[in-house]
């Protein structure tokens, strides 16, 4: 797991990645939103993964920490997990284990399939989901703090918007 002062260093160098492409654009070019969403993400990923570390709780990787996003008490396939992570039933089948280990969740064979396995928080599972709920409010509040009230409150409000289904460009032709 990382320590405080390693997630300290990745943030930096996120910090310079982020940067270092932003020199290589073209001066009047500013960066997509994307990476600014992207930015956003990883400040609140950060300071979570820290802020729990330094409240004595178990360290958690940043894909361990994704997977916990989708945990709820009554309990969801290791398929669906992949699906909503986008990444292969193996990749989350690791990172189950990996929780399993800590204490985070259970899994149980899923009575309606056989080949399936449902995985659930645990009680120490749930008290450090509401550890992080905690501190993501206190993170909200800080940065209310840094960027403003109106603006972190309009901010939250365009984010929450529906967005619509994902769209896809056609190639130009």
């Amino acid at each position: 797991m990382i320590s405080v002062n390693k997630v300290y260093t990745l943030y930096c160098i996120a910090c310079s990645v982020n940067i270092i492409y932003t020199i290589i654009m073209k001066k009047n070019e500013t960066p997509p939103i994307a990476r600014s969403l992207l930015n956003a993400f990883n400040w609140f990923d950060i300071s979570l993964l820290a802020s729990m570390k330094e409240q004595g709780l178990e360290e958690i990787s940043h894909s361990q920490s994704m997977m916990m996003a989708y945990l709820n008490d009554s309990g969801i396939r290791i398929s669906e997990l992949a699906k909503n992570l986008r990444i292969s039933r193996q990749a989350a089948q690791k990172r189950v284990v990996e929780l399993e280990k800590i204490g985070f969740v259970s899994t149980v064979i899923d009575p309606s399939n056989l080949s399936a396995k449902i995985v659930t928080l645990t009680p120490k599972g749930r008290s450090s989901t509401k550890v992080a709920l905690e501190i993501f409010t206190a993170l909200e509040v800080e940065l209310s703090k840094r960027i403003g009230v109106d603006d972190f409150n309009y901010m939250k409000k365009i984010v929450e918007k529906d967005w619509g289904f994902p769209v896809v460009i056609k190639k130009k032709t």
